[in-house]
């Protein structure tokens, strides 16, 4: 099996779930590239008889988020200075962009808002285009478990979104 192909359906996806769930897109760019060097590093060992690659590259993703996480709030508990994610470089779009950005900000924020497994469901489904049944295959719930987590997350995002 090549590498390439595998790399070119499911880039997209895997980049759409990451950063729904980091809300920072230099940090989702990050996560990607160590996603898709963990998958290339470790490609000749994929098992199919273990799981299928769409469900092998979210569990790359899913592990790399978590231990930005863990390793986020443990720098962010030691840190030295407080300016260590500071973003100097001041750079803006145009207006039309920074409007695109703030609608895109207020949903990742209340995307944030949802418990852990209510915001995986929806990086997944919506984000990242997989429908209920790949969505249980990759999270190693029911059909129907993903079915209830999404719609029990809409509607507390369209409560969150009403108040903006």
């Amino acid at each position: 099996m090549n590498f390439e192909p595998v790399y070119k359906e499911f880039f997209k996806i895997i980049f759409s779930y990451i950063i729904t769930r980091v809300r920072d897109d230099s940090t989702a760019k990050d996560i990607a590239a160590l996603t898709w060097q963990k998958a290339f590093k470790n490609f000749d060992a994929f098992d199919e008889s273990k799981g299928n690659m769409r469900q092998w590259l979210f569990t790359i993703a899913r592990n790399e988020i978590n231990m930005y996480f863990r390793l986020y709030y443990v720098r962010k508990f030691l840190s030295m200075t407080g300016f260590e994610d500071t973003n100097l470089s001041g750079e803006k779009g145009i207006e039309d962009t920074l409007i695109d950005n703030q609608e895109k900000q207020i949903l990742l924020d209340a995307i944030g808002k949802l418990n852990k497994r209510e915001q995986d469901i929806i990086a997944l489904k919506f984000y990242s285009g997989l429908n209920n049944c790949q969505i249980a295959e990759v999270a190693d719930i029911s059909e129907s478990n993903v079915g209830t987590i999404a719609n029990r997350g809409i509607k507390k995002l369209r409560a969150f979104l009403e108040v903006n």
